[in-house]
């Protein structure tokens, strides 16, 4: 399946169509859910993921493709984080929100009693 995620892409990483409907056409329902789920893990290898409450998206942005810059950013404004950013890039995650310490600190708190 790795050949053939690595097809779908073009040289300049976009999806290529013309395969995606080949391969949509030529594979069976359990080939098509791992060769969708082999294009899922290459999509997240390939991407940063970055939630992002308050800021600039330019500043952040700038900041964080300075950081992974052989990588597509994809930035999108999450409300829930309640202030701060989220960072995914394959399987590292930062989460730098008034969230995720909260959370942090509420789970420290129920391991203590």
């Amino acid at each position: 399946m790795k050949k053939l995620v690595a097809l779908t892409f073009t040289e300049s990483g976009d999806l290529n169509p013309a395969v995606a409907a080949l391969v949509l056409e030529n594979l069976t329902r359990s080939q098509l859910k791992s060769y969708l789920a082999a294009l899922r893990r290459e999509l997240r290898r390939r991407r940063v993921y970055v939630a992002l409450s308050g800021g600039s998206e330019a500043e952040v942005g700038g900041e964080i493709g300075g950081r992974y810059p052989d990588r597509e950013l994809a930035i999108r404004r999450d409300d829930a984080l309640a202030g701060g950013v989220k960072v995914s890039a394959g399987d590292d995650i930062v989460d730098a929100s008034v969230t995720g310490y909260l959370k942090e600190l509420l789970g420290k708190i129920g391991h203590e009693s």
